[in-house]
């Protein structure tokens, strides 16, 4: 689980007076040298003389409730505290992985591995994050770099664009009620419901590229997680992604599905489908989900002598055409 910086002291606004982080740090490890006292800034003699006003202690109490409680509290957005580029590691580096994967500037069947490690590739994800939205592309990940990354992230860990509850199983009028059991959450799949939140984390970051890179047209959330029983009562496969948290279905608004299908590919998507009597198209990371080894594979639509996509039953996706007709 990931925690906000915060949690450790509280934020700076809520002490009188400019601090940076540098400056909060020092402060909290030697409060003497700012002026204040073990207390804090406020010092002991001064909150000892506000504690007879009720008024005050029902302040406090809100306050606390509202505001120092919740930053306490585990949260999910990562907040990164040092400089990263080649060389480091730790969890920072994977949290950083992760929300840049999908700007690796390559063609083809490449990714960033999610190792902890920043490599080349994250250099090169990183230049081309920063390259998008204005920064230097130098491929270091400093304040500016995570800066425009919060702006992408809600505070509970989900995106700008996307919601936790659009990928959380839905309810399906025409399967049973043991289908239906986990509706509305993350369990019932094939690994925890943590896990799945995890991997539904790493699909959103990989959505909000692939949105930027289509001209930030809406992407609709079809499919995202599915429980087992679930799973098999829409007809899913038995080794499905949606079991994981890893695969998806999206309509993308405003472009074809196969300008759809080509941006998910320019946004390192390793599992692509389509189908033949649908227009959404499947996304998955397949290549990441290490509880399904076997299937650790790139999976990307086939083509006929005519260079149109086919979907797994061999007939031509929908809106496909034949070539130079698309």
């Amino acid at each position: 689980m990931e925690w906000r910086l915060e949690a450790v002291a509280g934020p700076s606004w809520l002490w009188p007076g400019p601090q940076g982080d540098s400056e909060a740090a020092a402060t909290a490890r030697h409060p003497a040298a700012a002026g204040g006292s073990r207390e804090g800034r406020l010092g002991r003699h001064r909150v000892s003389g506000w504690a007879d006003s009720a008024a005050l202690r029902a302040l406090c109490a809100l306050l606390c409730a509202s505001v120092i409680a919740p930053l306490m509290a585990p949260a999910w957005a990562f907040r990164f505290g040092r400089l990263l580029q080649r060389g480091s590691h730790g969890r920072d580096v994977k949290a950083l992985e992760i929300r840049v994967a999908g700007w690796l500037p390559a063609h083809g069947q490449k990714r960033v591995v999610i190792d902890r490690r920043f490599g080349r590739r994250t250099a090169r994800a990183v230049a081309g994050f920063q390259r998008t939205h204005g920064l230097a592309a130098d491929g270091i990940a400093g304040s500016h770099t995570f800066r425009s990354l919060h702006r992408i992230e809600d505070r509970d860990g989900s995106t700008a664009h996307f919601n936790w509850g659009e990928f959380k199983q839905h309810r399906n009028s025409g399967c049973p009620s043991s289908a239906n059991r986990h509706a509305g959450t993350f369990k019932g799949g094939a690994v925890r419901a943590l896990k799945v939140r995890n991997n539904v984390r790493r699909v959103m970051w990989r959505l909000e590229a692939m949105r930027a890179k289509g001209g930030h047209r809406p992407i609709e959330v079809v499919s995202g997680f599915r429980s087992r029983r679930y799973n098999a009562c829409v007809g899913g496969a038995g080794a499905s992604q949606h079991l994981y948290g890893t695969g998806v279905d999206i309509k993308m608004h405003g472009v074809s599905s196969r300008r759809a299908r080509r941006l998910a590919k320019r946004t390192h998507f390793q599992g692509i489908e389509c189908y033949s009597s649908t227009s959404h198209n499947h996304l998955d990371l397949r290549a990441e989900n290490k509880a399904l080894r076997k299937y650790r594979h790139w999976w990307w639509p086939k083509r006929d002598r005519s260079g149109r996509h086919l979907a797994s039953d061999g007939r031509p996706c929908v809106g496909e055409k034949a070539r130079g007709k698309n």
